[in-house]
């Protein structure tokens, strides 16, 4: 079986309700045709999502939100 794994980072939202984890495409960006099958699309580098958290907090909703590093594994089912 193969298997694919990868370091990423995320924006995690930080709430009591748990509300995961944010991507690139949590702003408001439509996901393109290839990207369908991804739930999350995560940033290549810590200071792209630094970038983007602003917006998540300056809204309010999120303030306690922050910046993670994740580690994702896409596995072959067969």
């Amino acid at each position: 079986m193969r298997q694919i794994k990868f370091k990423a980072w995320a924006i995690d939202l930080n709430t009591e309700e748990g509300h995961g984890l944010a991507g690139r495409y949590f702003f408001g960006t439509s996901i393109p045709e290839h990207m369908e099958g991804c739930r999350k699309a995560l940033f290549a580098t810590r200071s792209i999502a630094r970038a983007k958290i602003g917006r998540v907090r300056q809204a309010g909703i999120f303030p306690n939100a922050r910046v993670v590093r994740v580690g994702v594994t896409i596995q072959e089912e067969k």
